[in-house]
C-alpha cells in the first residue's frame, strides 16, 4: 500500500510517520511543503500523479482559535480550499482520502461525550474551516475517512508546542500555572491515535466519520495535576475559569469525544503515564 502523508511534522503526522515507516506493507511518501505546497493545485496534482498513492492522509492544518481569527483567509485556504482540491483529485483517481478533523467542530454545550451521530456546530473560524473541509470530503470523495481528534500530545517534528508541551515545560521549572477547571476534554496520546488510524485504514473499515481518542473524560485542571504528579513537580496550580484566558472568538468548553463505531482505546491516564515516561 502506498500512502501519501501531508503534514508529517505536526503532532499526529510525526507519530503516524514513525509508525508507518516501520510497517513493511507500506510505502510512505511525506513531502515537505516546498516539495508539495498544499495550496498549489498544479503542484499537488503533479506530485500525486507521479507517486500514484492508494491513500492520501491530509494532516496539514492551521490550528488555534486566535491565529485563525487573525488570519482567516489563510485558515480557509489551508484548512478548507486545499481539501476541496484534494477531494476532486482523489475522486478522479479513485484514491482513498483521509481527512483529519477536530472535536472543535462541536459548540461545546453538551454535558457528555460528543459522538459521531451528534450534529456539529462551529462557533469560530478554526472550527468552521475544519467543518467545511469535512463537507468537501464526504460530499465529493466516494472513498473517505474523516477522523475527529481531541486535544493531542506527543513528540513532534515542528516547533509549534501544544498545550501539553507548554504545561510540561513550566512544570519542569516548577512555575505557577493557572489552568481552567471548567474546560472538559478527552486528551489523547498522538501515538495511540496514529496506531488506531493506521489500523482502520489497513483493515479497510467502513468509510465514514470516526472519533478517535483515548477513553475517559477530564477537565484541564485535573489533567494538569496528573501531569504534575507524574513529573514530581513542585509547581502551584491554580484553578480558574476558561474565560480567564483571552480569546478572539467564542471557545467551546466541553469537547470530549467518544466513538460509537470503534472499540474504546486505553484510558487517558495510562496513555499519559506512558508519554511522560518516554520523556
Amino acid at each position: 500500500m502506498k500512502i501519501l502523508l501531508i503534514g508529517h511534522r505536526g503532532c499526529f503526522g510525526t507519530q503516524f510517520k514513525n509508525i508507518a515507516l516501520k510497517n513493511r506493507k507500506i510505502t510512505l511518501f511525506y513531502p515537505s511543503s516546498k516539495q508539495m505546497n498544499i495550496c498549489n493545485f498544479n503542484q499537488v496534482l503533479s506530485y500525486i500523479e507521479k507517486k500514484k498513492p492508494d491513500v492520501i492522509i491530509n494532516a496539514a492544518s492551521i490550528v488555534g482559535i486566535n491565529q485563525c481569527e487573525k488570519e482567516f483567509s489563510k485558515a480557509f485556504e489551508i484548512n478548507s480550499a486545499s481539501v476541496l482540491n484534494l477531494a476532486k483529485i482523489c475522486k478522479k483517481n479513485k484514491i482513498l482520502l483521509v481527512q483529519t478533523s477536530t472535536h472543535a467542530v462541536f459548540d461545546g454545550k453538551k454535558k457528555s461525550h460528543y459522538l459521531e451521530k451528534d450534529f456539529p456546530l462551529s462557533n469560530n473560524i478554526y472550527s468552521a474551516s475544519k467543518l467545511v473541509a469535512e463537507h468537501f470530503t464526504e460530499s465529493i470523495c466516494p472513498k473517505f475517512y474523516i477522523f475527529r481528534f481531541p486535544t493531542m500530545y506527543g513528540k513532534r517534528k515542528n516547533n509549534l508546542p501544544g498545550f501539553v508541551d507548554k504545561v510540561i515545560s513550566k512544570l519542569k521549572k516548577n512555575q505557577k500555572l493557572f489552568i481552567a477547571k471548567d474546560k472538559i476534554d478527552s486528551p489523547s496520546y498522538a501515538k495511540d491515535v496514529a496506531n488506531e488510524v493506521l489500523d482502520i485504514i489497513l483493515k479497510k473499515k467502513k468509510f465514514g466519520t470516526y472519533h478517535v481518542s483515548n477513553s475517559g473524560i477530564v477537565n484541564y485542571y485535573d489533567f494538569v495535576c496528573q501531569i504534575k504528579k507524574l513529573l514530581g513537580s513542585k509547581s502551584i496550580i491554580s484553578p480558574v475559569k476558561d474565560s480567564f484566558f483571552k480569546s478572539d472568538a467564542e471557545k467551546p468548553l466541553r469537547n470530549a469525544i467518544k466513538s460509537l463505531k470503534l472499540n474504546q482505546m486505553r484510558h487517558w491516564k495510562l496513555a499519559l503515564k506512558d508519554y511522560i515516561a518516554s520523556l
